[in-house]
């Protein structure tokens, strides 16, 4: 029995709003890790996660049947309730920019393009950004 198969991998980026540095110590830890859940939850495999105080980049391994905006959205919207019912307060509000980047990946370039987001701190620190994988819209 012949069947279709369908693998698609994808490099997210977004900010938060009004890239106000918010990802630091704890929170980061728990975004990336709410991130990672609710992909999980939905079949959508997380391969490599990381940034700076102000924006993320995600790449997963999706299958093809998944709807792109739906699983940002998701991700999007439950990171964020979940920061602001753990961390929020009158003086503190989490909240992503509703714009994002997705581009996608060869597996040829896997590889590289995960050591680039796993290093993402160091990558801002020195200036050796990619400046195609840093965009979250066209401009």
């Amino acid at each position: 029995m012949s069947h279709n198969y369908a693998r698609l991998f994808y490099h997210f980026v977004w900010a938060t709003w009004e890239r106000t540095p918010l990802l630091t110590g704890e929170v980061e830890a728990k975004a990336y890790a709410v991130i990672r859940s609710q992909s999980a939850a939905m079949n959508i495999k997380v391969l490599a996660i990381g940034g700076i105080a102000d924006h993320v980049h995600v790449l997963v391994s999706m299958p093809a049947v998944r709807d792109l905006p739906l699983f940002i959205k998701s991700v999007k919207g439950v990171s964020s309730r979940t920061l602001n019912q753990i961390y929020g307060k009158p003086t503190w509000n989490f909240k992503w920019q509703g714009r994002y980047g997705a581009i996608t990946v060869s597996p040829s370039h896997m590889g590289k393009l995960t050591r680039y987001i796993l290093n993402q701190k160091q990558h801002h620190a020195d200036g050796t950004l990619w400046p195609s994988c840093e965009q979250i819209e066209d401009d």
